[in-house]
């Protein structure tokens, strides 16, 4: 019988939901939705929207393909630091954890992607 709750395919469940999550925030910044222009001009950071929403598809792409998840995990958590900094510099703190948390699934879900089937395997 085939095992269908693997530690791989739980790296899967999840770098899914960081697509959808970070897709969306990245697409919407692209197009510059009203909700997104808002919050950008609010921490003064509009003129750097679009580019922050490529950077942020960029990651997810690269961290959907197996032989560049690293390097999509990287950027991503590089784009979820600025965000920490931000809120703690402009926003006195509030709403850090949830950067704090989507970087630490992108880690996990990266890490049970690369090493999930070969980390709990017995050898004989």
């Amino acid at each position: 019988m085939k095992k269908y709750l693997t530690l791989k395919n739980l790296g899967w469940v999840l770098t899914a939901l960081i697509v959808v999550m970070l897709g969306m925030g990245g697409i919407s910044k692209i197009m510059g939705t009203e909700e997104m222009v808002n919050n950008f001009t609010f921490m003064n950071l509009l003129p750097y929207l679009t580019l922050i929403g490529v950077l942020e598809v960029l990651g997810v792409l690269l961290l959907i393909y197996p032989k560049t998840s690293k390097y999509g995990a990287i950027l991503l958590t590089c784009i979820m630091s600025g965000a920490v900094a931000l809120h703690l510099s402009v926003m006195c703190g509030v709403g850090t954890m949830a950067p704090i948390v989507i970087g630490l699934v992108i880690w996990t879900a990266h890490c049970l992607r690369a090493y999930g089937s070969s980390c709990c395997t017995k050898t004989n």
